[in-house]
C-alpha cells in the first residue's frame, strides 16, 4: 500500500476548494489500496478560503490544512507543502483545476516503473495567445543558457517521490526555483503529455508581474549567461569604438578636416550610458541575490496547521518543521 500526499497550494480560492476536493475524492476512490494525505496549503488568503477548508478537514481525517503567516509566494508555499508531507510521493495539484487529478493514476504508473519524477507537460492552455507565446519562448531561452537542462512546457503538477523530497530539503536558495531544483537534483524523470483545463472559476491571482519576477528569478538562479551578455557587450562596444577612432584618423590624415557629428557623438553618450547602467543593473540583481543568500532566513512561517499541532516552545514554525 503506497502512502499519497496530495499538496494543494491556494490564495483566495474558496469557491474552488470544495470542487477540486470532490474531484480528488473520485480519484481515491479509485485507488482503494492506496492511502492519501491530503495538505491544502493556504498562502494567507484573505477571502474566505481558509474557512472552507478547515471544513473540509473537519469532515475528512486525512486532510490537513496549514495556513501561512503571510503571503511568502508560490513556490515558497509548494515547498512548504513537500516538506510537510508524510507520504512514499508527493503530488502538486492547483485548487483552481486546471491540473486534471484523473492523471494522478497515470503517475503513480510511472512511478511504480521506476522513475522519481513525474512531471506534467502543458500541450494546451486556456489563456492570450501573447501569454502562450512569452511562456514558451521563455521555458526555449531559458533551457539554452541554463547549466542544466529544465524539461520544456512542464509546470508544478508533478509527484516526487521520497528521495527527492528530502533531497529538496537540502536546498537552502532564499528565492527557490522549484522545476530547476528538481531537474538539478536528477534522478530518473519522465512526463506526461496533457491539456490543461479551464479554471472552475475565477481568475489567476498570478499577475505578469509575477511570471516575470519568476522568470527572473529561474535566469538567475540557473544561469550565468546574463552576467556574460554584460561582459560581450562591453568586448564589442569596444571593439567599436576602437574601429570608429581608426576611422577618424584614417579621415583626418587623408583630407586634412576634422568629422563633423556634435549629435552623433551625443547620442553615443547616451547610449554607451544606458549600456553601462544596464550592465551595472544586472551585476546588481545577481549581487542582491547574494544578500538575499547570505541573511539565509527561513522561506515561510506557519501561522496555523489544522488540525492543530502539539504545543511547541520558541518561534513559529518554519517551512521544515510542522
Amino acid at each position: 500500500m503506497a502512502h499519497i500526499s496530495v499538496i494543494i497550494p491556494f490564495y483566495n480560492e474558496g469557491e474552488n476548494i470544495e470542487r477540486i476536493y470532490r474531484e480528488l475524492a473520485d480519484v481515491r476512490a479509485s485507488l482503494p489500496d492506496h492511502r492519501f494525505e491530503i495538505l491544502l496549503m493556504d498562502n494567507h488568503s484573505t477571502d474566505d478560503s481558509f474557512d472552507r477548508a478547515v471544513k473540509l478537514a473537519g469532515q475528512d481525517s486525512d486532510v490537513k490544512v496549514l495556513r501561512l503567516s503571510r503571503n511568502f509566494g508560490y513556490q515558497a508555499n509548494i515547498l512548504t507543502g513537500y516538506l510537510n508531507s508524510h507520504g512514499d510521493v508527493a503530488i502538486q495539484l492547483d485548487a483552481d483545476g486546471e491540473d486534471d487529478p484523473r492523471l494522478i493514476p497515470e503517475m503513480l504508473e510511472r512511478w511504480r516503473a521506476g522513475y522519481k519524477v513525474v512531471y506534467g507537460v502543458r500541450r494546451k492552455r486556456v489563456e492570450s495567445r501573447f501569454l502562450q507565446f512569452q511562456r514558451k519562448l521563455f521555458y526555449r531561452v531559458l533551457n539554452v543558457i541554463s547549466a542544466i537542462p529544465i524539461p520544456l512546457d512542464a509546470g508544478d503538477f508533478r509527484l516526487l517521490d521520497r528521495q527527492v523530497i528530502e533531497c529538496l530539503r537540502q536546498f537552502r536558495e532564499a528565492n527557490p526555483y522549484l522545476r530547476g531544483l528538481i531537474a538539478y537534483a536528477g534522478f530518473s524523470q519522465t512526463g506526461i503529455v496533457y491539456d490543461r483545463r479551464p479554471r472552475y472559476r475565477g481568475v489567476s491571482k498570478f499577475s505578469w508581474f509575477q511570471y516575470w519576477r519568476l522568470a527572473w528569478d529561474a535566469t538567475t538562479s540557473f544561469s550565468h549567461e546574463p552576467l556574460n551578455v554584460a561582459t560581450y557587450l562591453g568586448i564589442a562596444l569596444s571593439l567599436v569604438s576602437f574601429t570608429g577612432a581608426l576611422g577618424y584618423l584614417i579621415f583626418h590624415f587623408a583630407h586634412g578636416t576634422r568629422a563633423p557629428g556634435f549629435t552623433t557623438l551625443i547620442f553615443s553618450i547616451f547610449f554607451l550610458a544606458g549600456i553601462q547602467l544596464i550592465c551595472i543593473g544586472v551585476i546588481g540583481v545577481y549581487v542582491g541575490r547574494i544578500f538575499e543568500e547570505v541573511k539565509s532566513r527561513p522561506k515561510s512561517f506557519v501561522e496555523t496547521a489544522y488540525p492543530p499541532a502539539p504545543p511547541a516552545a520558541g518561534p513559529p514554525a518554519t517551512a521544515e518543521h510542522v
